[in-house]
């Protein structure tokens, strides 16, 4: 398997706007192409400001300051150089599991082993989603297939991975289960951008083992649903994209909570919900494939990448007071450095329960147009971790 729809599906989503095999845990105690900075030095403190405006509603001041989060920066480069497992990724959603681990969510993987330049073996394993738990500061890979033939955690039944595949969405725990949202596409011809969205799903894992239960199917759709889920007592809201590659929008579903595969899910029609999901509301534009929504500082707080430009280097917040909008006071958090020539950045979302009262955690994706520079330095394929310090005047 090539690392050339990985590449291909970051870039179509920024250009443009835009049998199971069981869990197998595997533990793990070219000329010169362009290199993004160095995740632990890369970023100098961010400021950023947002005043409440026309465009963008909201009533509130906001300062910002970011800065990178050097630990996990330093724990999963350390992880990556040396395990011989895990070397780089994108997606990186985080869930909370029950004693305090946290399971690390990826879609396109790479695995193997780090050369001593930092560059990556051109023959280096490529699957399509993974997770990696940290538990007590030691960090678990789990795949599927063997260490030595590795396959994706989960596969399409019956499919092809070079022609059906899934890439993992956002996830939550209910009860001894790890929900993940799995989002499958497929190719649609022979060239390399000849592949479209087929549908979601949900995949199940028990707690602790991380063993693989298996897959609920969802009806085909337009909506991308996983993009980001939050839980709110009664309910787990799980919010997706419509993605018609100029233009993307937010769209808002729910489901009683501890019910994720079995209950009957509602959409917002932006007046009230409906068992019709034909009736899902467009709430807004300018998200992008994956992002976060959560509480924070009193209001309900949405971190994306700016998908309302091309190419954008930007990570910005919205602000609203109820779970299915209006996000307002578009605020930007951090502009990333590593966005220069062919390396750009995408997939930002902050992790509320890594941070604290005052600081969202926040992740995004670096990648490359040119694949030479993924396989040079292993940095222009790994998640990059920021603290952005947020100061809020009513």
């Amino acid at each position: 398997m090539t690392f050339h729809r990985a590449r291909l599906r970051a870039a179509t989503a920024l250009l443009l706007g835009g049998a199971l095999a069981a869990a197998a845990p595997l533990a793990a105690s070219a000329s010169p192409a362009h290199s993004a900075p160095a995740p632990t030095n890369a970023a100098p403190a961010h400021t950023s400001s947002a005043q409440p405006d026309g465009r963008h509603g909201g009533t509130e001041t906001i300062t910002t300051k970011a800065t990178v989060d050097q630990p996990l920066t330093r724990t999963f480069g350390h992880y990556g150089d040396t395990a011989g497992r895990w070397t780089g990724a994108d997606s990186a959603y985080s869930v909370p599991l029950p004693g305090g681990a946290t399971a690390w969510l990826y879609s396109d993987t790479f695995l193997g082993t780090v050369n001593a330049d930092h560059s990556r073996p051109t023959d280096s394993p490529f699957i399509h989603n993974s997770i990696v738990v940290e538990r007590h500061g030691k960090l678990t890979t789990y795949t599927g297939g063997t260490a030595t033939a590795p396959e994706s955690l989960v596969r399409v039944p019956g499919g092809d991975e070079n022609q059906d595949w899934y890439w993992f969405g956002d996830g939550t725990v209910e009860g001894n289960h790890l929900r993940v949202s799995l989002l499958e596409f497929a190719k649609t011809g022979t060239g390399p951008f000849d592949f479209a969205f087929q549908r979601t799903a949900v995949a199940s894992f028990s707690l602790p083992s991380m063993r693989f239960e298996g897959i609920t199917q969802r009806p085909a759709g337009t909506v991308q649903w996983g993009s980001a889920i939050y839980e709110d007592g009664e309910y787990t809201y799980v919010y997706g994209v419509e993605d018609l590659q100029s233009t993307k929008y937010l769209h808002v579903s729910r489901v009683r909570s501890g019910h994720l595969t079995t209950g009957t899910r509602q959409y917002w029609t932006g007046s009230g919900w409906s068992t019709d999901e034909s009736s899902s509301a467009r709430v807004m534009d300018g998200v992008a494939n994956e992002f976060s929504v959560t509480k924070f500082q009193g209001k309900y707080t949405l971190v994306t990448g700016d998908s309302t430009e091309a190419l954008s280097a930007k990570i910005v917040m919205y602000r609203g007071d109820s779970l299915t909008g209006p996000f307002l006071n578009k605020t930007v958090l951090y502009t990333t450095p590593e966005t220069s020539g062919n390396v750009f950045t995408y997939n930002a979302k902050a992790h509320p329960e890594l941070g604290d009262r005052d600081t969202l955690l926040v992740t995004y994706n670096v990648n490359s147009f040119d694949t030479a520079d993924v396989y040079a330095n292993v940095d222009n394929y790994r998640p990059r971790y920021i603290d952005v310090d947020v100061r809020i005047r009513h």
